[in-house]
């Protein structure tokens, strides 16, 4: 069997050096946010017997790393900064406070400096120390399997390589609009809506729940509301008419945990189709399943949505 060409990676590679540089010199971060979570995908691709996380998005304060897998095993460092007082300043903050057994630094560059120096005596044999560039990356996904490395080219494909296309759609400005004239009618927050259809729903459901509209709001604010007002508007519409036709057909006042999940399934379904057929005329940040069921969860937190009649806007 053919191996699957790696030049679409390649060439994805070689345009986030240029963006990540450029962005760099413009003193602009986002690109940095952005890049941790593509390199979390495709590590979780080449790394099968794991699954890394982006760090920055659980809590605590993680300064010095920001991927980690769920074994502490490996952990990551992603920067565009090389320098010998970058490492030194990495390695000093992590070893008194992480137990990972190796730290690599992942350079946003096609190409790691030359070192004429070690940092063992800043390592001192607590852990394994590698530095990575985007060359060694490709190795790795080289490697790979053919469908995984299909995996990994359309991550960059939806991610990095511009669709020409896309630069000439409009902003979605009527929905964000719309979004600033909404009255907000449901004063519940999340756990009262939820025990209002179930009122024996576990307190370690409750906190799961609680623990995704908060790891929601970290990967949101990455986004200005400005962004993300039109989507959270055309979302609330859709799933106000999923949410009545819920309503109409279901007579119950109490809800199963699993009903609940359902409901919140079939909102993130229908937050999906909507903003796959407006993304054909309007310009949105997103449309991964993932990010559109966090604004769902915002929505039913910030009192525009429900699982219930009260949460019906007349």
């Amino acid at each position: 069997m053919a191996r699957v060409s790696t030049d679409i990676i390649t060439s994805a590679f070689a345009l986030l050096e240029s963006k990540i540089s450029l962005n760099s010199h413009l003193n602009l971060q986002d690109i940095n946010i952005h890049l941790e979570n593509i390199l979390r995908d495709i590590l979780n691709i080449i790394y099968t017997d794991r699954q890394f996380i982006n760090l920055n998005t659980e809590k605590g304060n993680y300064t010095s790393i920001d991927l980690g897998d769920n074994i502490n095993d490996i952990s990551f460092q992603v920067t565009s900064t090389t320098t010998p007082k970058k490492v030194r300043e990495t390695i000093s903050k992590y070893k008194d406070d992480y137990n990972f057994k190796k730290v690599i630094m992942l350079y946003g560059k096609i190409q790691k400096p030359k070192r004429t120096i070690d940092f063992e005596t800043e390592i001192d044999g607590r852990f394994k120390f590698e530095e990575w560039d985007f060359s060694m990356l490709v190795e790795n996904i080289n490697d790979c399997k053919s469908h995984e490395i299909n995996q990994i080219q359309q991550i960059l494909i939806n991610e990095v390589i511009p669709k020409i296309s896309d630069n000439f759609k409009i902003e979605d400005d009527s929905g964000t609009e719309l979004w600033d004239n909404l009255e907000q009618k449901d004063i519940r927050n999340f756990k009262d809506k939820l025990l209002d259809v179930n009122s024996n729903i576990r307190d370690a459901r409750i906190e799961m729940y609680c623990r995704e509209i908060a790891s929601g709001k970290v990967e949101l604010s990455n986004y200005s509301e400005r962004e993300i007002s039109a989507m959270k508007y055309r979302v609330f519409e859709i799933c106000q008419k999923e949410l009545l036709d819920f309503c109409d057909e279901n007579e119950k006042k109490e809800l199963t945990h699993k009903e609940i999940n359902n409901l919140i399934t079939n909102y993130t379904e229908q937050a999906y189709k909507i903003i796959e057929e407006r993304t054909k005329d309007y310009s949105y940040p997103f449309k991964n399943k993932d990010t559109l069921k966090k604004i769902v969860l915002a929505l039913i937190d910030e009192c525009y949505l429900s699982f219930d009649e009260k949460g019906i806007y007349l």
